[in-house]
């Protein structure tokens, strides 16, 4: 099965078996750095991330941040979105896989899992590393005006990242978005043809907005034989399989969405991939990711 999806009736190819992108090999890239905790770094750049000047509400706070007041907000029905930046080979990551997998269980939480393949050198490759997500990571890193990636990272709702937080930091930072105001309005249709989806702006938008659908399996277990984690059995929950931008939308009139399920001659995706579309903002129209304005769970 796959997803077609109507933008306002204009039909969206939304291919569910996306092919991964390529790197090109780069002569002059730098190594990877020597691993130091609580964080692995890598790899550093030469290149200067500079933060688009209109990115000034990606604040990238690492510390605890008290909610806002309560009074006269209409907060967000949209699950918050945790990104977690791992790999199956960094012997840091484990804890942080292992938190994230205690958020699976919350509804109010839409945890997932992106696994970069800048540590496959040490011995073991990630089987759920792509160079995409790699390519993800680095462009939070050049919103945060950051030099280097590392792991693990967490980035909740495209805005607030830690390095590999506690339990405490990280629900403070989850509890802080839990009563953001909402910046769209989501209605949805369920009716014989698929769903109906319209997300309605409630305030003007500094940035152009990526329509993105995230594929993902709820669950899987790797028994890791090389590497750093050598003889650990780790479980990790909604792993991504691949992101795919299904639209650009101006965030200034309503978009409507109409999606149904088709079947599909050949599937790649595994028979318990599930779907989401994420609604993120685009730091100055340079494909810089935002924050996320709103996530619509699809299965």
């Amino acid at each position: 099965m796959f997803l077609a999806v109507l933008f306002a009736g204009t039909i969206g190819v939304l291919p569910l078996s996306a092919q991964q992108p390529t790197v090109p090999d780069d002569p002059e890239a730098p190594l990877i750095t020597a691993p130091t905790d609580p964080g692995r770094s890598a790899p550093s750049s030469d290149r200067q991330y500079e933060m688009p000047e209109s990115a000034g509400f990606n604040s990238f706070a690492s510390g605890d941040a008290p909610p806002p007041p309560l009074d006269n907000f209409n907060p967000s029905t949209s699950p918050i979105v945790v990104e977690l930046f791992t790999s199956q080979g960094c012997s840091s990551c484990p804890a942080a896989d292992n938190m994230l997998s205690a958020l699976a269980d919350d509804p109010g939480v839409l945890p997932l899992s992106l696994h970069v393949d800048y540590w496959d050198y040490l011995g073991w490759e990630d089987s759920f590393a792509s160079p995409e997500f790699t390519s993800r990571q680095e462009a939070y890193a050049r919103a945060a005006g950051e030099r280097s990636v590392y792991t693990p990272q967490l980035i909740i709702d495209g805005q607030d990242t830690a390095v590999a937080p506690g339990p405490a930091q990280l629900a403070g930072l989850i509890d802080a978005h839990r009563v953001t105001p909402a910046l769209v309005s989501l209605n949805r249709e369920t009716t014989q043809q698929g769903d109906s989806i319209e997300i309605v702006p409630l305030s003007e938008l500094a940035n152009p907005v990526d329509v993105l659908l995230v594929s993902y399996v709820p669950s899987r277990t790797v028994e890791i034989k090389a590497g750093e984690n050598r003889g650990r059995s780790m479980n990790y929950v909604n792993v991504v399989l691949s992101i795919d931008k299904l639209a650009d939308w101006d965030g200034r009139t309503p978009l409507r969405l109409n999606i149904r399920q088709e079947k599909q001659p050949e599937r790649s995706n595994p028979k318990d991939t599930r779907h989401v579309i994420l609604v993120q903002e685009d730091l100055g129209g340079q494909e810089i990711p935002g924050q996320i304005i709103a996530a619509i769970t699809l299965d």
